[in-house]
């Protein structure tokens, strides 16, 4: 009963964070090596897969969106589209070697924490210095803004970088408003959630992932449907910089604990 009840706090916390400019997958790792007694190199292979459910919400909640977009029904949908391309190629690019970086540092024990609470203090020191001063609209997207995002979404694949701390930041250093960051930034969400689940497929196979993951995947679906509206809206009025900065501090502390 606690590892079931587990899996699910596990998903609700995903789906959760997934809207927020924390990490989600860094935290999820965490979890699972501290509360399930995973191996990390298991826990970020599971961490892509528990991203299904979040994915699958943002798929529903941008659904008429979504069709327009594949559609191409406007000039705004064919530029949209185009941009999703791009991001979604240029992440794979960055993010697949840095995955397999992230996988071979698990490897040495206490290396993966070590590297979620470095990069995590980073997301918190992007996000504190981004500033929503701009008034620019998703019409003026461009290959350019593509490559950028795409890239800074790749850095996500290292768990503790947050993929909606570091879009949503490099968007609003282009000059786009807080709410308009982060809806971009969910959309971006939904190409990479699958094509990150797709690429590990073709890469490992598909591993066991056993009832307790699939109750995380249905967890973090709920969760993450209730309050992807709510959270869009919160979001632009709240800075998480300084709650970055403190779970990236906790998942070093024992770290230098163990040093001294």
């Amino acid at each position: 009963m606690a590892s079931t009840l587990t899996y699910l706090l596990i998903g609700l916390l995903q789906g959760v964070l997934e809207w927020l400019p924390i990490s989600s997958q860094g935290n999820l790792v965490i979890a699972m090596t501290v509360l399930l007694g995973m191996e990390a190199s298991q826990a970020l292979d599971l961490s892509v897969f528990i991203h299904l459910g979040t994915g699958l919400a943002a798929l529903l909640y941008f659904r008429r969106e979504i069709v327009d977009i594949l559609l191409r029904r406007t000039e705004r949908d064919r530029g949209m589209f185009n941009y999703l391309l791009v991001t979604t190629i240029v992440t794979g690019i960055i993010g697949l070697p840095l995955f397999i970086f992230a996988k071979s540092a698990s490897l040495y024990g206490d290396a993966l924490l070590i590297l979620t609470g470095a990069a995590l203090l980073g997301t918190g020191v992007v996000q504190r210095k981004a500033e929503a001063s701009g008034g620019r609209s998703s019409e003026s997207l461009d290959n350019k803004d593509g490559l950028a995002l795409g890239f800074s979404q790749g850095l996500s694949a290292l768990p503790g970088l947050s993929r909606s701390g570091l879009t949503t930041s490099v968007l609003l250093f282009k000059g786009f408003s807080g709410a308009e960051a982060f809806r971009i930034s969910f959309l971006m969400s939904i190409p990479a959630s699958f094509a990150a689940v797709a690429g590990l497929i073709v890469i490992e196979g598909v591993p066991p992932l056993g009832l307790g993951i699939l109750l995380s995947i249905m967890a973090s679906f709920v969760s993450a449907i209730l309050t992807i509206d709510l959270l869009l809206r919160l979001a632009r009025r709240i800075r998480f910089w300084g709650l970055c900065v403190a779970l990236g501090l906790v998942a070093l502390l024992p770290q230098v604990i163990n040093l001294l």
